[in-house]
């Protein structure tokens, strides 16, 4: 930026000398050279902080509208794919009890016959399990060593299966609009699978 500029940037809490960039270079810019800098490094930007607002680095169009010169503050942060799925793994116990949740308000509705608001429910139940899918088979990017050297490699494989059989059973119940058998499965058989999950994720936090 030009000498007496008030912006302050900074990368990882670290103030971030930045050439070739003015008042009239766009937050896209920025984070572009950024990005070029830290090739190499295994370390991509996951967030952006301007002016104690959150931008995702994906929002290529918003970034290209955001002048750096209409802030006072931007703050990138920047993280290795290892060090998000330890953070991602950090908030899985919320997610899990949100998707536990669903499957329990899912099998309720449907077993009194409100199919509506039980396939509302049941498409961000989908979401949640396919989450819960992409977590456990990135869990080795973080913590494959350790898996190795314990029984946690054998239960993830083993809960991703199960996960999947059991995904593959509400989705053939769904489509054959076998309601009974749906909720039987999301009631009986689900529960377990994420007390597992819980469990699996809290063991890999205490690495």
């Amino acid at each position: 930026m030009q000498e007496g500029e008030n912006l302050e940037i900074l990368l990882n809490g670290k103030p971030l000398p930045i050439e070739g960039l003015d008042e009239d270079s766009r937050m896209s810019e920025l984070v572009k050279t950024v990005e070029k800098s830290l090739l190499g490094s295994a370390m991509t930007i996951v967030d952006i902080v301007a002016d104690g607002e959150s931008y995702s680095p994906d929002e290529s169009e918003k970034l290209d509208d955001m002048k750096l010169a209409q802030f006072d503050k931007i703050e990138l942060v920047c993280a290795t794919a290892q060090e998000m799925v330890r953070i991602a793994i950090q908030d899985g116990a919320e997610g899990l009890e949100h998707i536990e949740e669903l499957s329990a308000e899912v099998a309720n509705d449907l077993r009194v016959g409100r199919v509506k608001d039980a396939m509302d429910r049941y498409l961000h139940l989908i979401d949640g399990i396919e989450w819960l899918t992409t977590m456990l088979k990135n869990a080795d990017r973080a913590y494959a060593a350790a898996m190795a050297e314990s029984s946690l490699e054998f239960d993830r494989q083993s809960l991703i299966q199960r996960l999947a059989e059991q995904t593959e059973a509400v989705t053939n119940a769904q489509e054959n609009q076998d309601w009974v058998g749906l909720a039987d499965i999301l009631e009986y058989e689900f529960p377990e699978l994420f007390q597992d999950g819980k469990r699996l994720f809290e063991r890999l936090l205490d690495i």
